[in-house]
């Protein structure tokens, strides 16, 4: 009975996602946002679509509770809100919760892709039955929710806001709440018999409210059909394409419903312009200690600095009087740096069109809420003229500074 109620249950799950893919092709296929009556439809569709993931997700913890009833295991320290650490992964969050059915335990996430790409399900038996279970009416494949887990660890390791340290946090419902500190606890002196005075640190909570996000992978079918392992490569494909989403919501989310609201459109985080008033080019590293000190004013810590490979580049390329390469200053020599082309080298600033930005922050005060949901759709259509294939997926999440104070972001960096 579960079984055919699941299956009802994603077919609708696939149409109504279909209804939003077709939405966001309108909008940008005319370069706009969305009307009013489209915001109301998205909403609608989204409201629904979200009570149908949550219902299955109660059934399969349900059927996961019934066939695990009785064995003796060890579950380890996972909760929905609580962010992952370095070492847990999501994959072991979804087993320690019962989101997982048995039949997914042995699925290789390598063959699974190859096969709804290529169709070559060649040793991948289990695979292919998965597949069949997944397809959905409208075209898609609902991926099975732990190759789901799998490409989100897989992202998490290439993604480069993850890599600095942002923190998961596992999305078991539509809505979680996470706690946060919004002051620091002070400490006093305190005289014998005197009123003890309280401290001014208090905890707070940071609400994340899964969005519909969307990464499109795009393959050539030479690279297809010359790769010597398929799967590696498309799983690879879709990593990179998933890290990539995450990294450009994280920092320049505009927080118009449906996009979260990325660190750049944040209140309360630091900005400081470069240069003046029309950004300028660095020819040394006290922009990069300038940022970093004024984390420490704000009584934060930085942990990581993300920049534009262009950026990356004008650093390297620092020279002294003697036109030697500059030594990094052992004040910020010890703080990882991470390029990616997430971030724009396009952005004006004053009468510069040129310019770029520098995330310096204590990175762990980013939180990167993911649920199980993904579905991957092909478009058929759209790149059949170019020799490529071309899919889309679609994933649910939301992003969120705990603490504006632990975020600087340098603009106006030219090259």
């Amino acid at each position: 009975m579960s079984t055919r109620t699941v299956r009802k249950l994603r077919d609708e799950q696939a149409e109504l996602w279909q209804s939003m893919l077709d939405i966001r092709d309108a909008c940008e296929k005319d370069g706009r946002r969305l009307t009013p009556e489209e915001r109301d439809t998205w909403d609608r569709t989204e409201k629904r679509l979200v009570g149908i993931s949550e219902y299955i997700e109660r059934i399969q913890r349900a059927e996961h509770q019934v066939t695990t009833l009785g064995r003796s295991h060890e579950i380890p320290d996972y909760a929905d809100g609580k962010p992952l650490t370095r070492e847990q992964k999501y994959e072991h969050f979804i087993r320690a919760r019962g989101l997982a059915h048995p039949d997914e335990e042995q699925l290789d996430l390598g063959k699974y892709l190859r096969g709804i790409v290529v169709g070559d399900w060649e040793d991948a038996d289990a695979e292919r039955r998965a597949m069949s279970e997944g397809i959905q009416s409208a075209g898609g494949v609902l991926v099975p929710t732990i190759l789901s887990a799998q490409l989100i660890d897989l992202a998490r390791n290439q993604a480069r806001v993850l890599q600095a340290g942002a923190q998961i946090v596992p999305m078991a419902n539509r809505t979680v709440d996470v706690a946060k500190w919004t002051g620091d606890p002070s400490a006093n002196w305190h005289s014998e018999g005197a009123p003890i005075p309280p401290s001014d640190g208090t905890l707070g909570k940071v609400t994340l409210t899964a969005q519909a996000l969307t990464a499109n992978t795009i393959v050539s079918r030479e690279l297809i059909e010359d790769a010597p392992n398929v799967g590696d490569a498309l799983t690879n494909a879709f990593t990179q394409q998933f890290a990539l989403a995450i990294d450009k919501a994280a920092m320049y989310g505009s927080g118009t419903s449906p996009e979260p609201r990325g660190i750049k459109n944040t209140s309360g985080i630091t900005v400081t312009i470069f240069g003046g008033a029309n950004g300028g080019t660095p020819a040394n590293f006290d922009f990069l200690i300038d940022a970093a000190a004024q984390l420490e004013i704000n009584n934060e810590q930085a942990g990581g600095i993300v920049y534009a490979p262009r950026t990356a580049k004008t650093i390297a390329k620092f020279k002294d009087t003697q036109n030697q390469p500059l030594r990094t200053p052992e004040y910020i020599e010890n703080i990882p740096r991470y390029s990616t082309n997430q971030v724009p080298t396009n952005l004006t600033v004053g009468t510069s069109t040129d310019c770029s930005d520098v995330f310096v922050a204590d990175w762990s005060q980013l939180f990167v809420g993911v649920r199980t949901d993904l579905m991957i759709a092909p478009l058929r259509e759209r790149y059949a003229d170019t020799g490529q294939l071309g899919f889309v997926a679609w994933w649910r999440g939301d992003v969120a500074v705990a603490r504006g104070a632990a975020f600087n972001v340098v603009s106006g960096v030219r090259p």
